[in-house]
């Protein structure tokens, strides 16, 4: 080797030594404990058996040349899958070849097969707008045509009304309504008018078969619906049938009205039919008597059959109001000119026509049974009195009085109720009080007719109110008590009750006064005063009769001051002051008084004389016996002092006129204090 070449080789150990560092540090580095490194470890385990020199330097070649193998069990294993996938690339292409075969042919056939295609796409189409017209036809014949089964529904007899039949009735209605708002608006007059005129005759079969169930029910039995006493009792379902046909035939106002009558003629039977229940059984759920067993006390009769009548009207209307809704008890006259109007002279029945038909039957009971008791009690009692006796029986005025005044009250009552005074029932009960009002009156009539046959066999000797007065007195007395709770107002009661008082005293008084007249004067006085203040005495407490009062005390006063007058004269008669006053009052002023006989002093002084012990002398010349017999205490008081101011004013002219002659021994005034005592 040359020294040149030896630069060249001392690099070699160095770069030697190199490598062996790196591969310590690299041996150095590994991790042994790493899943790699024991993979490793583990597949060399498989091939180096023995750790031997030779197999260390041989590690590097066993180890390729077990890759070696690895590689050649590869190459081997992945044949088969070479020659699989050259099969499958060969199938590729065939499938390839066949598609392209399959395109031809379908190309080949789409060309053919055109026509057929566009053919198949319009009638697709075609279909489609089939569909689409079938559809609107299906809803214009919902909406315009009525189905078969609900025809068959509304026009057969033969099945119930239900809610399926007025279900179906409304769909009819729904129709013929469509129908119009077609006419109206589309413009389709055509088949506007052909639904209506196809519908028309199964809508009046409806409403025919409509009037013929009610009339059914109103032929059916008394426990029908429709005879039903109240509205509870008609919550039944024919209950609500038969309101929601009335209501439905309101469209046909012919058939209404005669339903609505038939209805108010069943109805009037069976309210006539509780009414006979109530008057001969009564009542036994409410525990009430028979109201015929009060037949003989006309008052106590009446008025139980007015109160009843009163509580079923009630009961009544609230049915009818049920039953035919409230719409026709408000109904307006312009709602019935309309209806009348649509259908010629056709007026529909109105809730209170209906109300009057239902009543008709009670109200004529009610008069007929009144007139049976009325005449039953009158009979009674003419039977029961003594056949002396010319005076109606003032218990049967009393009677008639007070029936009459029930019918008064009632028809307020009813004319509140009803809210009309042209009502049936108001109008009975106006007509039967005016007629037994009448009847009171002629009863009055009738006592004063034979007040005035009885005038010549009449004879007062007490000079006190009779008999026939004073029950007369107690009669109105009474009438005036059951008045004063009359629902009368207070402007109104003197004239309303002046035909009472006319009928009742006005007679009598003539009576009275042509009894007075065969009397003598000053007794007849007496009488009249006594039989007038008897007749005054049940006036007092009510001011409605002032103004009879006040004629009554004038004519008290008229006879109290000729009978004063009378007495006056009769006393100064007696005493014989009465020719002395009037020898003074006609003497002539240049006379004087010894020259009149009459006043003479002598004689003059013993006339005083006698004046003046009557004044001491109890039961003298002063007494006076008419007088006592006037039964008016304060009257006959007032009389006794007009009677003593009258003497002592007549006492004073005397004692004036005679002054000059000196023969008074008592002066005006103690005359008049002495007369004041008698």
């Amino acid at each position: 080797m040359s020294a040149s070449d030896a630069p060249q080789a001392a690099p070699q150990p160095q770069a030697a030594s190199s490598q062996l560092t790196k591969k310590l540090q690299k041996a150095l580095t590994l991790r042994i404990d790493s899943q790699a490194s024991r993979d490793a470890l583990k597949c060399l385990s498989g091939f180096f058996t023995e750790n031997t020199v030779h197999t260390r330097r041989n590690l590097r070649s066993s180890i390729e040349g077990e890759s070696l193998l690895l590689h050649k069990e590869f190459v081997n294993s992945f044949g088969a899958l070479e020659r699989q996938l050259e099969n499958l690339d060969h199938l590729v292409q065939e499938l390839d070849g066949a598609v392209e075969r399959a395109a031809g042919q379908l190309k080949a056939s789409r060309s053919e097969t055109q026509a057929s295609l566009e053919r198949a796409a319009a009638l697709r189409k075609e279909a489609i707008s089939i569909e689409l017209k079938q559809q609107v036809l299906d809803k214009f014949l919902g909406r315009f045509r009525l189905s078969e089964a609900d025809t068959q529904l509304v026009r057969s007899g033969d099945k119930p009304l239900d809610d399926d039949f007025f279900t179906a009735f409304d769909r009819l209605e729904q129709v013929r309504s469509n129908a119009r708002h077609m006419l109206s608006t589309s413009g389709q007059q055509t088949s506007g008018v052909d639904i209506l005129h196809e519908t028309s005759e199964i809508l009046e079969a409806s409403y025919e078969r409509m009037f013929v169930w009610v009339q059914q029910q109103c032929r059916g039995p008394r426990e029908a619906a429709v005879a039903k006493s109240t509205s509870a009792e008609m919550d039944t379902p024919a209950g609500h049938v038969l309101k929601r046909v009335l209501k439905l035939l309101r469209e046909r106002p012919v058939y209404f009205n005669h339903c609505l009558r038939d209805i108010a003629r069943v109805r009037k039977q069976a309210l006539q039919q509780r009414f006979f229940e109530a008057l001969s059984q009564g009542d036994a759920t409410f525990g009430t008597r028979p109201i015929d067993l009060q037949a003989s006390d006309p008052v106590r009769y009446v008025s139980d059959m007015l109160a009843w009548l009163h509580q079923n009207v009630a009961t009544e209307q609230d049915a009818l109001s049920s039953l035919i809704g409230k719409e026709s008890a408000a109904e307006s006259s312009a709602s019935r000119e309309r209806l009348a109007s649509d259908e010629g002279s056709m007026t529909v029945v109105s809730y209170d026509e209906m109300l009057d038909i239902s009543l008709d039957g009670v109200a004529t009971t009610l008069a007929t049974k009144t007139k049976q008791s009325l005449l039953a009690n009158s009979s009674g009692h003419a039977h029961g009195v003594n056949s002396s006796n010319t005076f109606t029986s003032n218990t049967v005025i009393v009677t008639m009085y007070r029936v009459a005044q029930a019918f008064s009250l009632f028809a307020k009552k009813f004319d509140e109720q009803l809210q009309r005074k042209e009502a049936m029932l108001v109008s009975t009960c106006m007509d039967l009080h005016a007629r037994t009002y009448q009847d009171f009156l002629d009863l009055w009539e009738a006592q004063a007719q034979k007040l005035r046959q009885g005038v010549a066999s009449v004879y007062v000797a007490a000079l006190s109110a009779p008999s026939f007065v004073l029950e007369a007195a107690n009669t109105l007395q009474e009438v005036l008590s059951i008045y004063q709770i009359a629902p009368v107002p207070a402007g109104e009661r003197e004239a309303d009750f002046l035909p009472v008082l006319s009928a009742a005293f006005d007679p009598l008084l003539n009576h009275c006064q042509q009894v007075a007249s065969m009397m003598d004067a000053a007794d007849g006085q007496v009488f009249l005063m006594n039989c007038v203040s008897a007749m005054q005495t049940p006036l007092e407490k009510h001011e409605f009769t002032k103004q009879r009062q006040d004629m009554y005390l004038a004519f008290l006063q008229d006879q109290a001051q000729r009978f004063v007058e009378g007495q006056a004269k009769a006393v100064l008669s007696k005493v014989g002051l009465s020719e002395r006053l009037k020898a003074l009052r006609d003497k002539p002023a240049d006379v004087p008084l010894s020259g009149v006989p009459e006043l003479h002093p002598v004689s003059l002084a013993a006339t005083l004389r006698t004046f003046y012990n009557s004044l001491f002398t109890l039961g003298g010349a002063l007494s006076l016996p008419l007088l006592e017999r006037i039964e008016d205490v304060s009257l006959r008081h007032q009389i006794r002092g007009q009677i003593a101011k009258l003497i002592a004013s007549s006492y004073e002219e005397l004692h004036n006129g005679i002054a000059e002659l000196g023969i008074t021994t008592h002066t005006p005034d103690q005359v008049r204090t002495l007369l004041e005592g008698v």
